[in-house]
């Protein structure tokens, strides 16, 4: 895959196997390659077996006497050692940005907050694990459990892992789910606070902003303002109420209020797609 970050520069989002194969963005350079750095060719030499675009990693280099590297993978007849000229490609240098999910996140050295998404990058098979941070302290965080070399850990080393932040506003709806579940278990498992206790907490406060908007007139104000304008579209068709009246009255006027309470305790209401 490739995008354009400008007219100058080409983005390719590549596996990263130093991150347990996570898609990660890299920067199209034209230098001469390491050992071990990725490659793309960009202006093949006739009769070679590989093409335009085509991704190597450099095994072997020999710019200090020749001009060319060698890629194993890039060998084929008539060129058993795989050898690429230095004109012939572009180094593929990583970027801090990885791909999860079908978001960007930007990989951040700092330490880690709860509600915090990290992902490890110590030298062990654990390398590429996302998860979220349950409890921080001074040697690390917590999160959910995971098994490295058959054995099970339960936490990240400060120094040991990156901080994940969103580079997307947009959210799937796979991830949007997810988000949800991460909050709804920190609230449970953390804060204890249970389903019936949420319900409660917002019974209460639209409650309140009722009786508030009662009070100020306002819920009166909203009520005939609404009422009056389907009165004057009812009596347009033949001076008679259209059929129905009643009921457009009563869900225009609660979904007006609705949204008033919504905007008053600045609650954010999505509506599940799907139930299991």
């Amino acid at each position: 895959m490739e995008t354009k970050a400008n007219t100058n520069t080409k983005i390719h989002v590549l596996a990263d196997e130093t991150l347990g194969g996570l898609k990660r963005e890299y920067v199209e350079i034209d230098r001469k390659a390491e050992v071990g750095e990725k490659i793309v060719i960009v202006e093949k030499n006739d009769f070679e077996g590989y093409e335009n675009g085509d991704v190597f990693t450099v095994d072997r280099d020999f710019h200090s006497e020749m001009d060319f590297v060698e890629s194993d993978v890039a060998a084929s007849y008539g060129n058993d050692s795989g050898a690429i000229y230095h004109d012939e490609y572009h180094v593929l240098e990583p970027t801090d940005i990885v791909h999860i999910d079908g978001r960007r996140y930007e990989m951040v050295e700092r330490e880690g907050e709860v509600g915090d998404k990290v992902i490890h990058v110590y030298k062990g098979e654990s390398n590429g694990i996302v998860r979220v941070i349950r409890k921080a302290d001074d040697d690390g965080v917590d999160v959910d459990t995971f098994e490295d070399e058959e054995e099970l850990y339960s936490g990240f080393y400060h120094g040991y892992y990156y901080v994940l932040v969103p580079l997307d506003k947009e959210k799937t709806f796979e991830n949007k789910n997810s988000g949800y579940k991460e909050v709804k278990n920190y609230i449970h498992n953390e804060l204890g606070i249970s389903r019936q206790d949420v319900q409660e907490m917002i019974s209460i406060a639209v409650s309140n902003e009722v009786q508030k908007m009662s009070e100020s007139g306002k819920l009166d104000r909203i009520a005939g303002a609404k009422i009056e304008a389907l009165i004057e579209e009812g009596f347009k068709n033949g001076s008679r109420l259209l059929y129905g009246f009643k009921e457009r009255v009563s869900e225009t006027v609660s979904e007006e209020v609705g949204k008033r309470i919504a905007n008053v305790l600045n609650i954010n209401v999505e509506l599940k797609g799907e139930r299991n």
